[in-house]
């Protein structure tokens, strides 16, 4: 059984992603009459970086709302990270994750062809699902189970995925999920992630947890794989990967 992580995995979309949280806090009306091009070049480039540099330390959508903080700019530690974010007060992050996801809904909705084409394919990610068409692949993510289906579709992928567990804070416990409801033990999954946080949770429950190293992470990641003796994968290995 394969069951994949998707942003940072199968797809990259940094520009959309750091759209819907720059303009978390706007009536999606009133931006859906822009294109999408121009919503993003409309962004300060201080906050792109400031993103940039927050995506590799976010696991949710609630997460992306530190690169709002003028004090991203200056995160080094997960430490340095963790204290921005907590400083976040939860009915304002509250809001602002409803308005992100809003502004994702109405772009998907509103300028659809444009909203798939900011989503693109590591590759190998397409032949590795169409290997495993029909194995019981599944997709665990933060993302929306809505907008995972028809980035998918648009990649003509949507038969050779079984289910998208979306807006998953846990991953641990989907995997096992999934598996039960298979009627397999979690050794008989393989899960890849490029989160080091999700790829050690998942490997706790005795799944072939595999950290995907094209995917967004820092050094403190690395240093805690490396003590951990957690395994990557390369995206060359992925012709090769059975499960």
């Amino acid at each position: 059984m394969l069951i994949l992580d998707f942003d940072g995995v199968i797809a990259d979309a940094f520009t959309e992603c750091a759209v819907v949280t720059y303009y978390a806090d706007h009536d999606p009306a009133a931006l859906t009459g822009k294109p999408i091009a121009e919503l993003a070049a409309a962004m300060p480039a201080a906050f792109v970086a400031r993103f940039r540099r927050v995506r590799t330390f976010a696991r949710l959508l609630d997460d992306f709302m530190v690169a709002r903080d003028s004090g991203a700019e200056s995160i080094r530690t997960v430490e340095d990270y963790e204290a921005l974010r907590d400083r976040i007060p939860p009915k304002k992050l509250s809001s602002l994750v409803r308005g992100a996801t809003a502004v994702r809904t109405a772009l998907r909705e509103q300028q659809r062809d444009e909203w798939l084409g900011m989503h693109s394919l590591y590759p190998g990610i397409a032949d590795l699902l169409r290997r495993h068409q029909g194995r019981g692949t599944s997709i665990v993510t933060a993302k929306d189970e809505p907008s995972v289906w028809d980035i998918l579709a648009h990649h003509q992928l949507e038969s050779a995925v079984t289910q998208v567990i979306g807006e998953c804070s846990d991953k641990r416990t989907a995997v096992q999920q999934i598996a039960e409801g298979d009627g397999l033990p979690t050794s008989a999954v393989t899960f890849i992630d490029d989160h080091i946080t999700n790829a050690l949770a998942v490997r706790d429950t005795g799944a072939n947890s595999l950290w995907a190293w094209w995917g967004y992470h820092t050094p403190d990641h690395i240093d805690r794989a490396i003590t951990r003796k957690q395994r990557r994968i390369y995206l060359p290995e992925l012709t090769q990967l059975t499960a």
